[in-house]
């Protein structure tokens, strides 16, 4: 576990936050910001129902997009091959479990959690190395990550393609930082949903210009945690629990 210090401050986001990039990184220089204080949100949670559809179409396109049709077919250094189903949504069992690797140092982390949760209401809670569900965030030296500054990707999940274990890899030279930090926060938003790069000049663009998430981000991940595990999406807004 991490010193006492940041377990508190985790718990300081309200217990457990609750009430490549993608697959190429990014290599932006990070953009200062002021930290925002976190609203209260309701928790983006899935009803009972196996079938149903979005009404924005956009958002749900965007799931297609950047969530659901990823290719997965590539290994990455030390968690190996990505084993991940395309054609069903991924995401986390909430809270969204988080290991924090001696490597990385500072409150990046932290404030990168209570950042996506100050705008979507997702939870997170911190836990130990040998969790079965996890996002590992650990440092990464320029040889791993080649020119990229970091990235996050889920690698495993369960039969009905809900995430399993997951890394966030921050190249060295940033793993101690001040918050906020661009890489931090965007490698977060890749981690818990968003798995290629949105454009629209939001935190989640290629372009690396802005700290913080758009509107059409917050939509994507606050309707994809809204459906079950194993949703497979159809192009007019139509879902149905396939797995």
């Amino acid at each position: 576990m991490r010193p006492s210090g940041i377990a508190q401050l985790l718990v300081g986001l309200a217990m457990v936050l609750a009430g490549g990039c993608g697959a190429q990184g990014s290599g932006s220089q990070t953009p200062t910001s002021p930290s925002q204080p976190i609203p209260t949100l309701p928790v983006p949670l899935p009803s009972a129902e196996t079938s149903g559809r979005i009404g924005n179409l956009g958002t749900s396109a965007d799931i297609i997009t950047y969530n659901q049709s990823v290719n997965v077919g590539f290994s990455i250094p030390v968690e190996g091959l990505i084993e991940r189903l395309q054609g069903i949504i991924t995401r986390w069992e909430l809270p969204i479990p988080v290991y924090i690797a001696p490597s990385i140092t500072g409150t990046c982390v932290t404030e990168a959690m209570s950042y996506w949760q100050s705008v979507t209401g997702l939870s997170f809670v911190l836990v130990t190395a040998d969790a079965e569900r996890r996002i590992t965030v650990r440092a990464a030296g320029a040889d791993e990550l080649n020119t990229s500054g970091g990235s996050g990707l889920v690698y495993r999940t369960y039969p009905n393609n809900q995430a399993r274990l997951g890394v966030v890899r921050i190249l060295t030279t940033s793993a101690n930082c001040v918050a906020p930090s661009y890489p931090f926060r965007h490698e977060f938003g890749h981690i818990i949903g968003i798995f290629g790069h949105m454009p629209g000049g939001g935190l989640m663009d290629a372009s690396g210009g802005s700290i913080t998430a758009s509107q059409r981000e917050i939509d994507l991940l606050t309707q994809l945690y809204r459906l079950p595990h194993g949703t497979s999406i159809q192009a007019d807004g139509t879902w149905r629990a396939v797995q």
